[in-house]
């Protein structure tokens, strides 16, 4: 499916990346100073730049004052439009995105705007109107037959809500989601039966289904009195995907015989679950751009919803406006199935913008609040690991590994997570248990024979078996050049200089900016007797950061004091 669908969301995305910048630093803040500006130039400047550091809030600011001094500017007009709806101010893109349609009738994201404020109004033939006016290619292939299927709904013409859903046909990629629609659009009607054959062959089994396929399903089940059935549903679901929150809440929201949530109420939602979906695919495929601007219109048509948001902040996240995206997640209720993923994003994020400790305090409340759920106990270990409390990780693996059902219900990457929080903590007994057994789960994962090997390499013992792990490593992994640098490490280790030399030199070359790798190679370079070359390669290393205690190691080595001709003896 993801191939396929390749053709279709490629020129969307062109379309909209051509007007909003994806450059962003490492902290997702803002790396200039705004203008003060009451001229066209600055705010325009202002604009364009925040849009280059994805502050659509500030872009649509800056570049709606600099439209309103240059009114006739067409590509100012655009830019400030898309500007306004990655912010999720629609209502408020109205008046441009018509002028825009005016221009140019084939402008899908002017077209959706003003197809938007029409069904706002319950003006369902308006919008007909403008989105049967958009060429059938690209993305307006999938969107405008999905569009028009509900806005046929919104005119009460069955018929011709279904009949549209046929222009999705000879894509098979996309018959899955056509025919979930037929079925959200069988039950918008009450036809029960045909919602059920439509739904149940959407996705094949529909305990593997996407979530919303699954509860839809299970919501037709309950209208139609088979409680037993849409329970033996979401128990179903809940086997296959024991982390999901949903089904445990539908199956709550049974034994108290409260009634069933119908996935689509109305058209305006119907359309909603179609921008939805849309939006997850182009997410799916890394076009985080307009993923984002059609997610903004799905929640314009159906404001709380919680999976929408959800998938806001993620994209808001790739985009690395960690702040914007804490501000999503927190709108979604404590009393929502999707609480406890939003607040483990918000933990995420907030480790992000360096506020760690709100993270961990956060992550603490949420290990108490599910005592059987592992989910936070790993983030816990995964911040407390990143912020060097290595004992504190240690015992957040500990507990999440009992909560798991012990060390023989994990897989490896538990393991060895909790391996390198022991190994840093000092405690190398439990790391190198963590890491023999993580490997006797997956003998070919090429990061824990490496993390093992180097660490048995820098301890000066089993050098035959750390060479034959990292070779093997590096068989598996020959473009990480930490793993590369490991095999060339442990050849120095052995007096091997010039094999040292060969794999060190390729390790540089994968990773060029990495000190640690660059001090190793100068070291090689010093013991294979080319001077100049090692006081060339530490001085690089000097140049890109190291920490503290390397940057004094190597300033030493320049000052004189070179590393050691004698190889480590093993123990």
């Amino acid at each position: 499916m993801k191939r396929q669908f390749l053709h279709i969301i490629l020129p969307v995305a062109a379309l909209a990346l051509s007007a909003c910048g994806t450059m962003s630093n490492d902290k997702g803040q803002a790396e200039f100073t705004y203008p003060q500006s009451d001229g066209f130039s600055g705010n325009f400047l202002a604009g364009k730049a925040a849009q280059m550091e994805n502050s659509t809030d500030y872009a649509a600011r800056y570049l709606l004052r600099a439209h309103e001094l240059d009114a006739d500017n067409k590509e100012l007009r655009r830019r400030a439009f898309l500007a306004l709806v990655s912010d999720g101010r629609i209502a408020d893109a109205e008046g441009i995105a018509r002028q825009l349609y005016a221009e140019n009738h084939e402008d899908l994201f002017a077209v959706m705007a003003v197809m938007d404020a029409d069904i706002q109004n319950d003006d369902y033939q308006s919008a007909l109107d403008v989105v049967s006016g958009l060429p059938k290619r690209g993305i307006n292939a999938l969107i405008a037959p999905l569009a028009k299927a509900w806005l046929y709904a919104g005119l009460n013409d069955q018929q011709q809500a279904l009949a549209s859903l046929n222009e999705m046909e000879g894509n098979g990629a996309l018959n899955p989601l056509s025919e979930y629609h037929r079925g959200l659009i069988l039950a918008y009607f009450n036809d029960l039966d045909g919602a059920e054959r439509a739904l149940a062959s959407a996705y094949g089994d529909p305990a593997d289904a996407p979530l919303r396929a699954a509860e839809a399903l299970g919501a037709v089940y309950e209208r139609k009195g088979q409680t037993q059935k849409a329970a033996l549903l979401y128990s179903s679901y809940m086997d296959r995907h024991p982390q999901s929150l949903a089904m445990p809440y539908h199956l709550r929201r049974l034994e108290r015989g409260d009634p069933p949530l119908a996935t689509v109420v109305t058209p305006a939602s119907g359309l909603a679950e179609a921008y939805l979906d849309i939006a997850t695919l182009l997410s799916q495929e890394n076009a985080v751009d307009p993923s984002l601007l059609l997610a903004r219109y799905s929640l314009s048509l159906r404001p709380g919803d919680d999976i929408t948001r959800l998938l806001v902040g993620e994209v808001m996240e790739i985009q690395k406006r960690f702040e914007a995206a804490i501000s999503v997640y927190s709108a979604i209720p404590k009393s929502s199935p999707h609480s406890w993923n939003a607040r483990l994003r918000i933990a995420s994020s907030l480790e992000q913008i360096g506020k760690a400790d709100e993270a961990i305090a956060l992550l603490k409340d949420m290990v108490n609040e599910r005592d059987s759920r592992p989910d936070a106990l790993i983030q816990l270990g995964d911040i407390m690991r990143f912020q060097q409390d290595f004992a504190g990780a240690a015992n957040a693996y500990d507990q999440a590994i009992k909560r798991l059902g012990g060390e023989s219900q994990v897989g490896w990457r538990l393991l060895y997570r909790r391996g390198i929080a022991h190994e840093r903590a000092g405690n190398w007994k439990k790391a190198e248990y963590d890491f023999l057994l993580a490997l006797e789960l997956e003998p070919e994962q090429p990061y824990v024979l490496n993390y093992l090997g180097y660490s048995w390499v820098e301890m000066g013992k089993n050098f035959d078996k750390a060479e034959e792990m990292l070779k093997r490593a590096v068989a598996l992994q020959p473009e990480d050049g930490y793993i590369v640098d490991s095999l060339g490490w442990v050849y120095y280790k052995l007096g091997r200089f010039e094999d040292a030399v060969t794999q060190l030199e390729k390790a540089v070359e994968l990773k060029p900016d990495d000190p640690t790798l660059n001090d190793h190679l100068g070291d090689a370079y010093w013991q294979a007797g080319r001077y100049h070359e090692a006081r060339f390669q530490w001085n690089r290393a000097l140049s890109f950061d190291p920490t503290d205690e390397l940057r004094a190691t190597v300033e030493a080595k320049l000052n004189g004091q070179v590393p050691s001709t004698d190889p480590l003896v093993e123990n």
